[in-house]
């Protein structure tokens, strides 16, 4: 468990260091597609770098000593008790793994059951509507599912729709999964977390993004 730690040290390090290169040089430009491919390859490598291992071969040549015979000689070896971090540390990072994993698979859980209570309507393009009686709910997708209240259905609001299916079309739901899941790992990390509103903002910008390319009015 101590190496998995030291890894995930690593690992949060280089997010931390290519999310500052990220605020730096590309937080403010508007290429969202390409902020969103830096953002999700930051999370990725971030992971994969340290398992990166360089070798070399070196050739070492042994020298023979002459042994030396001591006679039955009787040594107590005293094992070294574990040190008190190498106990507490793992058991706080599995705490902290399990209730951001938890919350997000209770998030998704949620988000399964009210599509599967819902009014649901195909539509032409292989989305699904889905209608709920919950006037609280705002609208939202999740892969090829729109979630919306039955007051905005009926509006029939060309631009919530044409946002929604941005979303689809752009498959953000797969970011998602895979950040929100990088970041129950790294759940003590505040580069993450940033990391991770900084690609919601940016899925937000690419589904307006969609809509105004349909030609519906900025200010609407």
């Amino acid at each position: 468990m101590t190496d998995f730690l030291i890894y995930d040290l690593k690992v949060a390090l280089l997010i931390a260091l290519f999310y500052m290169f990220y605020r730096l040089l590309l937080a403010h430009e508007t290429f969202h597609r390409v902020n969103r491919i830096v953002l999700l390859l930051t999370a990725v490598a971030s992971y994969v770098l340290p398992l990166c291992v360089i070798t070399y071969h070196e050739t070492v040549v042994m020298h023979q000593t002459p042994t030396v015979a001591i006679g039955d000689l009787q040594a107590t070896v005293y094992e070294p008790s574990t040190p008190l971090w190498q106990i507490i540390l793992p058991v706080l990072f599995i705490i902290g793994a399990s209730v951001a994993l938890g919350h997000t698979l209770c998030s998704l859980f949620r988000i399964i059951r009210l599509i599967n209570q819902s009014e649901q309507h195909l539509q032409d393009d292989g989305t699904i509507v889905c209608v709920t009686g919950n006037a609280a709910i705002s609208p939202f997708s999740w892969m090829h599912y729109i979630v919306m209240n039955r007051s905005d259905y009926e509006t029939r609001d060309a631009a919530i729709l044409a946002h929604e299916r941005g979303h689809i079309r752009l498959r953000h739901s797969w970011d998602l999964i895979l950040v929100d899941t990088l970041t129950a790992l790294q759940w003590f990390n505040p580069a993450i977390w940033m990391l991770r509103n900084d690609l919601r903002a940016i899925h937000e910008y690419e589904a307006d993004g969609a809509v105004l390319s349909q030609g519906i009015n900025a200010r609407q």
